[in-house]
């Protein structure tokens, strides 16, 4: 039987070996971690449902077809959950514009439909493309925002053609299984062990055997690392991406009255609040809490932000509350998850890369975020692409 190897057992690093077996690939995973799972970890606490990273699939055939090979009971979101907001003027508001930036923003979409002016120009950032396409006020309250809340990045530093290129199409109805996303790769390793697939945990790779067909789904940083020997000149332009880091705190509240509903709230920068937004749990999916939830997420935002301890970061997370609730209430629990290196930065370095990713030695693929694409969905279908490669 053929033997190949997968590096890292993150969601893609799951996904991989599964392919590969259906291939005919004997496969060992080595991890440098105790456990699989990579960002993607489920806490169930007397008070509800953590998360620690993505909440939820982007919901696709790939997807539906993950869910049914796993046998994972699935829960689709609430109706609350269509309700998004963005803060502006110390409010959350479903519209954010103002009626002038309204009418702008109508204009200089048709404009752009009858020149055919949506498409990214070369080197264009996605904060020049919405100031052309969208205009000022709709790229500061809209895009802006909804790019922070996303790739964790200011829309500046992102590239509009690789995030358009890195984009699903089309309707983006989320799903998550029942007990949580941590059930997706503890079922997966499950079925990957009753498959025959080896798993070497707390073991650190330090190079690639070339001779052996492997999968490397690390971070980019180890990536670079583990192909210098074998492809210096793409190992150096995978080392100059740049990583984002991130945190996480899921606190849980009494509900009140007075609490907004939804999916959560968006805080561009200049508004008076330091976090990136703010998502409502119980409001999105079943069975995640019967009190109110909410997971702040906090990005450097330019100021080191992520650098807090962590009574400075809940010190910041009151007065952001605050701001936004106008009241200050004492949480019941409090969770926190550091990232370190979280989101790739998608700006041209991915750009580069992607141009010169056929040098890769025909025995490796790639599988990782930092390749032009995000989501735990569109991992999956990376995932596929790099055992295909091999087999």
């Amino acid at each position: 039987m053929k033997c190949a190897h997968v590096i890292g057992a993150g969601l893609s690093g799951l996904a991989s070996p599964w392919h590969l077996a259906d291939r005919g690939f004997s496969v060992t995973v080595f991890e440098a971690a105790a456990a699989p799972g990579g960002l993607i970890r489920t806490h169930r606490t007397e008070h509800g449902i953590v998360e620690t990273a993505a909440n939820a699939f982007v919901r696709d055939a790939r997807v539906d077809a993950w869910l049914s090979r796993l046998e994972l009971a699935s829960v689709s979101p609430r109706r609350e959950s269509k309700r998004r907001y963005i803060f502006r003027e110390r409010k959350p508001r479903r519209w954010p514009l103002t009626v002038g930036e309204s009418i702008v923003l109508t204009t200089r979409l048709t404009r752009a439909a009858i020149t055919r002016g949506f498409a990214a120009r070369p080197g264009e950032s996605m904060a020049a493309w919405g100031t052309r396409v969208l205009g000022p006020g709709a790229t500061e309250y809209l895009l802006q925002p909804a790019m922070q809340g996303i790739y964790a990045a200011p829309a500046r530093d992102l590239s509009a053609a690789v995030i358009f290129n890195g984009r699903s199409r089309g309707r983006r109805e989320m799903v998550a299984p029942v007990d949580g996303m941590g059930a997706f790769p503890t079922r997966l390793h499950q079925r990957l062990v009753a498959r025959g697939v080896r798993f070497e945990f707390n073991s650190v790779m330090t190079a690639v055997d070339a001779r052996v067909p492997t999968v490397i789904a690390t971070d980019a940083a180890t990536a670079s690392m583990l192909i210098g020997a074998v492809s210096p000149a793409l190992a150096s332009l995978i080392g100059r991406i740049r990583v984002s880091p991130l945190i996480t705190v899921t606190a849980f509240f009494e509900p009140d009255e007075h609490d907004t509903h939804g999916f959560g709230v968006l805080f561009p920068a200049g508004c008076g609040i330091s976090s990136m937004g703010v998502l409502f749990n119980a409001d999105i999916f079943d069975s995640r809490s019967q009190l109110r939830s909410e997971t702040w997420i906090v990005g450097d935002r330019g100021r080191s932000l992520t650098s807090k301890n962590d009574d400075e970061l809940q010190a910041m997370l009151r007065v952001d509350r605050r701001a936004l609730c106008g009241r200050s209430q004492t949480p019941l629990s409090i969770h926190i998850s550091r990232w370190p290196r979280a989101i790739p930065v998608y700006d041209g370095g991915v750009a580069e890369l992607q141009r010169h990713l056929n040098t890769l030695p025909p025995n490796l693929a790639l599988a990782g975020n930092y390749l032009g694409t995000i989501g735990v969905s569109s991992l999956l279908a990376v995932a596929e692409r790099a055992a295909a490669r091999l087999g």
